[in-house]
């Protein structure tokens, strides 16, 4: 049995590999959030198989070398076309599959199913004195990532100037491990080989080179299956040095070292946009649970402070209008003029208290809000908040003030309309004896008529007054507070997906971890 050129063991563990690549790929890119640098060059380069770079002038038996190394044999299809009509203008790539070729610019890829090829890639090039007239560019391309040089001489000539310039470019320059094939023995005396070995042994040793690998081989006696051709040797060092299980391991290592690092500074990535969100989420929470708070705060203090102490006062006020007004009807014939002046005392006495009640409690409401805000902005989650904008908290309590002083103004001026608006839909008359049951009456009916409908109004009034100012400021507070509000919410959203990808990058790592400890040799 033929070694093979690169070992097919882990095969398991490449498909397992290849499925996270490529999952993984998916995920970053579905995800700009993620870094994504790299990751294609590692998908590439996990996908790129073992390569082996054929070079050699014309007629040296190159393409018959390699036929011969890839397992073909007299009779059978050649992969690479050998023969002195053959085009050698064009590099040839040969891979393992089912597929047509492939022509792109001077490149040619060809596919053949055949197991030699298993997890490599033969990059037949065209003959030295091409290259280096017209493709140098292009070689050098493949050489910057080939695996190994396979510098293919007729075994009786190593004599070629063009040769030697490439070989130290490709030693020096692409740092590239390099063998020697004297190829065509069965052409060559013994004495000429040996020369032939002794020659590259010096030119190898002028530009560098020490103990350089020196295979002599013979396409014709391998494809005829006759012995002494050569080839197993190569094989065996293709195999020990470039496709062994050791040399596979530690490509499928370098990967996952690469993957790993990758996933590690996205997991990074992803912990702190998650502690971000979480910040931003108690943040938002918090302050949200202060503004429901807030506002069940002020609607009862203004509530119990305001409208249940104007309206207490209103309706002790008006009570004693009435009585007032009654007991004026009762004793007195000459009665418009004296209650018209209560009536204006009335409204002024209203007036006066009304505004006293609104300042000096809304005025303690601000204080005692102040307060709260302080307290509130002393919270850790929303300290980090406040530093990085200092001027936030003050900017609220300013903004908060200016919401008072606009809703003291508001309710002053509407309570205001409703006193001028007081009572005078009742006309008064002077009284005479004749009417002054009846008056009595009347006006004690209308009074109490329109003291209930008074009372009715405040009430009405204060409500909506309040209401309104309570939803108003508190939106306007909430604005202040969150002016990237949808921001926010937006991060708050995403905050479950990216524990979602955490979870998933989390266990990526760990069968990563798997397919390392199965590929330990």
């Amino acid at each position: 049995m033929k070694t093979p050129l690169v070992s097919n063991k882990f095969k398991k563990e490449e498909a397992q590999l290849n499925k996270i690549l490529n999952e993984y790929l998916d995920l970053v890119y579905k995800n700009p959030i993620l870094d994504s640098d790299k990751i294609a060059e590692i998908k590439k380069e996990f996908e790129t198989p073992f390569n082996f770079v054929a070079i050699g002038k014309v007629k040296s038996g190159k393409s018959s070398f390699l036929n011969a190394l890839l397992g073909v044999k007299i009779g059978e299809e050649e992969i690479f076309k050998s023969g002195a009509a053959v085009e050698t203008s064009k590099i040839t790539i040969a891979r393992k599959g089912n597929k047509e070729p492939e022509i792109e610019n001077d490149v040619v890829i060809i596919y053949k199913d055949i197991e030699s090829l298993e997890g490599i890639e033969i990059i037949d090039t065209p003959g030295t004195d091409s290259i280096m007239e017209k493709h140098e560019k292009i070689t050098y391309d493949f050489l910057e990532n080939c695996n190994l040089v396979m510098f293919v001489f007729e075994a009786k000539n190593i004599y070629t100037k063009s040769d030697w310039e490439l070989i130290k470019k490709i030693v020096h320059q692409f740092k590239k491990d390099i063998i020697f094939i004297l190829q065509q023995k069965d052409r060559a005396k013994e004495e000429e080989i040996q020369t032939s070995k002794k020659e590259l042994i010096a030119k190898c040793n002028e530009i560098g080179i020490k103990d350089p690998k020196i295979f002599v081989t013979s396409a014709a006696l391998e494809m005829e299956s006759q012995e002494g051709s050569g080839f197993e040797e190569v094989r065996e060092y293709i195999f020990k040095e470039i496709g062994s299980h050791e040399k596979k391991s530690m490509k499928l290592k370098t990967i996952i070292n690469k993957l790993r690092d990758s996933i590690t500074n996205n997991e990074s990535i992803l912990e702190k946009e998650i502690n971000t969100i979480e910040d931003y989420r108690k943040y938002y929470e918090t302050l949200n649970m202060f503004l429901e708070d807030n506002y069940m705060f002020l609607k009862e203090n203004i509530e119990i402070t305001i409208r249940d102490s104007i309206i207490s006062y209103y309706s002790m006020k008006m009570k004693t209008l009435k009585d007032k007004v009654i007991s004026l009807y009762k004793t007195q014939s000459k009665v418009k003029d004296l209650v018209e002046a209560e009536l204006i005392q009335f409204r002024k006495d209203t007036n006066d208290m009304f505004k006293d009640i609104v300042n000096r409690n809304l005025n303690d409401i601000l204080k005692e809000q102040n307060k709260r805000i302080e307290k509130m902005f002393s919270k850790e989650e929303i300290a980090q908040k406040v530093k990085d904008e200092p001027y936030l908290k003050i900017q609220l309590q300013t903004d908060i003030e200016r919401y008072f002083e606009d809703f003291e103004r508001l309710i002053q001026r509407e309570l205001h309309k409703v006193l001028d608006d007081a009572f005078k839909s009742i006309k008064f008359k002077n009284k005479t004896l004749f009417n002054r049951i009846y008056l009595t009456r009347s006006i004690t009916k209308s009074i109490e008529e329109e003291i209930s409908l008074q009372e009715e109004k405040i009430k009405n009034l204060l409500n909506v007054l309040i209401d309104n100012f309570l939803k108003d400021m508190n939106t306007k507070t909430k604005t202040k507070m969150l002016e990237s509000h949808e921001d926010i919410q937006n991060k708050i959203d995403n905050l479950e997906k990216y524990q979602e990808i955490k979870r998933t990058l989390d266990s990526y790592m760990k069968q990563l971890e798997n397919i390392e400890q199965a590929i330990k040799l």
